[in-house]
């Protein structure tokens, strides 16, 4: 059995042999035919040098590069799109999650019956990092993306897991540019078993707030198209309000001759009121165009280069070789 274990690179060179080292030691008790796939973000340190470093032994190890940094959910499926694993080990590269998890995370598989495969194992956080804002923020952000979206994506997922070959190449078949991928990963099915892990917090973090902002709004609006039928809701019941105000209106005025005294604040409230409302309603759209405008462009994650140590055979050197990939394509 092939396992490949798949990682991203971006500011983590602190961590990339020690990664490697805890994440080959995980896997050597199941096989001793490990590959590493280190998938390089457009990192702004020497994090592809260290990693093109590593090598020999009984492990292959390729090193892809792209061409400039595109995101950490759309350099993982390249990592998946180059990995050639029968098991594919998915974890991020900071230690944050201990490689050591690979046997938790693999057993629902190995312990699965042939007639009920499980084909991924992965974790949830016992408790979510963080601080309390961040950790209610996240709560509230699982909340209405479930809410709204109707799929049932699991809180406080990691990104560790371990999948089989056909669970990944199901997974790849998916062409998203405006990709969440906790999302895609529900959705692409299987047999999926969530498995409880300690997930540690480093100091800092590139993910700010407006970083996190813009994930959450675009993983509603990539799961769910509630909020365009809310607007259509609720501007006829808006509508249905201002009818009967109006009707209400004119009978007071025609039938009991009541005067009603000019309220020129009222009526700028209530026009400021609604110009929110319909501001709002246009940005929703807004913003649901916006991503038909990414996906429709379809602009490729391009791969620089690949690199490849592979592992020596039993009567030869050492083989290292690198390739330019001709497909802009990253995981198609």
């Amino acid at each position: 059995m092939r396992v490949s274990v798949v990682t991203t690179l971006y500011n983590s060179a602190p961590f990339v042999e020690e990664f490697f080292r805890r994440s080959v030691a995980a896997v050597a008790p199941l096989t001793d035919d490990i590959e590493v796939v280190f998938v390089d973000d457009g990192s702004p340190d020497d994090s592809l040098e260290i990693a093109r470093s590593l090598g020999g032994g009984n492990v292959d190890v390729k090193v892809v590069e792209l061409s400039r940094n595109f995101g950490h959910f759309q350099a993982v499926m390249v990592g998946l799109g180059q990995a050639d694993g029968d098991l594919i080990y998915l974890l991020d590269c900071d230690l944050e999650e201990r490689p050591e998890i690979f046997g938790e995370l693999y057993a629902p598989i190995a312990s699965a019956t042939p007639d009920q495969p499980v084909d991924v194992g992965f974790g949830i956080a016992r408790t979510r990092k963080g601080g309390v804002i961040e950790r209610m923020g996240g709560a509230l952000f699982y909340w209405v993306l479930n809410s709204l979206s109707g799929v049932d994506i699991p809180v406080n997922a990691v990104m560790a897991r371990v999948m089989t070959r056909r669970y990944v190449q199901a997974l790849l078949t998916h062409q998203e540019r405006e990709l969440f991928l906790n999302g895609v990963m529900t959705i692409t099915g299987f047999r999926q078993v969530a498995v409880p892990v300690d997930k540690s917090g480093k100091e800092t973090s590139t993910y700010t707030g407006l970083h996190r902002l813009s994930v959450a709004l675009r993983a509603i609006t990539a799961f769910s198209d509630r909020p365009l039928t809310f607007i259509l809701v609720g501007g006829l019941a808006l509508s249905a309000i201002a009818a009967v105000g109006v009707l209400i209106l004119v009978v007071t005025v025609v039938a009991f001759d009541v005067e009603y005294a000019a309220g020129w604040a009222s009526l700028l409230a209530g026009l400021c009121f609604f110009s929110g409302l319909t501001l709002a309603a246009i940005g929703i759209l807004g913003f649901y165009l916006g991503r038909v405008f990414v996906e429709v462009k379809a602009r490729p994650v391009i791969v620089k280069a690949v690199y490849e140590a592979s592992a020596p055979a039993s009567d030869g050197p050492e083989a290292a070789t690198t390739a330019e990939v001709e497909s802009p394509a990253l995981w198609r």
